[in-house]
C-alpha cells in the first residue's frame, strides 16, 4: 500500500494524527521503527499531503499525546498505544478509546504497596 493510500484510508484530521499515521506506515510498511521528523516530512510529501505549519512542534505533540515515545539518539518511535490508535482509525470514537483505556492507571493503597 502507498503512503498515499494509506492516510486516505486512516483519514486523519489534524496534524497529530497525521504524524502517528506517518509513524505507522515507516514502522510497518518500511520496516523502519526509528525516526526523525525529517523523515516524517519526507514521508508526508510522499503522500500528497498538505505541509506541517510546524513538523517538530506537530512530531513533539504527538509524543506528548502518547503516540510517539523517545528512541535512540534524537529519534522517535511509535508506541504501543499510538500503534493501537491508528488500527482504529478512522473510527475515531474506538480510537479515542484506546486512548483513555491506555492512560487510565492503577492506582496503589497505602496499605496495599506493590
Amino acid at each position: 500500500m502507498s503512503p498515499k493510500q494509506f492516510i486516505l484510508e486512516k483519514d486523519p484530521s489534524t496534524d497529530v494524527e497525521r504524524v502517528a499515521c506517518l509513524a505507522y506506515y515507516l514502522t510497518h510498511y518500511r520496516e523502519q521503527p526509528y525516526f526523525k521528523t525529517e523523515e516524517i516530512t519526507k514521508l508526508n510529501t510522499e503522500a500528497a499531503q498538505r505541509k506541517f505549519a510546524n513538523a517538530a512542534k506537530a512530531v513533539n505533540n504527538a509524543t506528548v499525546y502518547g503516540y510517539l515515545v523517545p528512541a535512540n539518539k534524537g529519534q522517535k518511535q511509535i508506541s504501543a498505544s499510538g500503534e493501537r490508535y491508528v488500527e482504529k482509525l478512522p473510527d475515531r470514537e474506538a480510537a479515542r478509546e484506546v486512548m483513555v483505556t491506555m492512560r487510565k492507571r492503577k492506582t496503589r493503597s497505602k496499605n496495599n504497596p506493590k
